[in-house]
């Protein structure tokens, strides 16, 4: 039986185009550096839009931990995903931005789990805390 996804949203008071940047183009400035490979040289997030996903680090180490899927500024932004677990099992990120009211609801849903993957999905419980770290930024 396929495991459900994981899925969280928070409401961000800005423009759905300036929720899409602050998530992707600023993500660096908002993740948690204990969430890296190497948490005392965190330096920054690289995404490419058309290609890999990235920690970098102070001491020149790259660790691709993603690759997008989806690149839509006005709403949608996707990726595989295998931070933590093995790149030939990727999970998907499915980020979503909608306007509401005078904000934007920012829908977040981690799934594409393998079966049997529930150690694995046990550790990705949290993308409430990573969501609040993002909506203090933008906010």
């Amino acid at each position: 039986m396929p495991l459900d996804p994981i899925v969280t949203e928070t409401v961000v008071p800005v423009t759905p185009t300036q929720a899409f940047v602050g998530f992707t183009a600023q993500m660096g400035e908002w993740w948690d550096p204990m969430l890296s490979p190497d948490p005392a040289t965190y330096s920054s997030i690289e995404i490419d839009p058309q290609g890999d996903v990235a920690t970098v680090h102070d001491d020149g180490e790259r660790y691709v931990w993603g690759r997008v899927t989806t690149w839509e500024p006005l709403g949608h932004y996707g990726q595989e995903f295998w931070l933590g677990h093995e790149q030939a099992q990727p999970t998907q990120l499915d980020v979503t931005f909608t306007e509401e009211g005078a904000g934007t609801r920012v829908r977040l849903e981690h799934g594409g789990w393998a079966d049997g993957a529930d150690e694995v999905r046990q550790r990705y419980v949290h993308w409430d805390a990573v969501l609040t770290r993002y909506a203090a930024h933008v906010s």
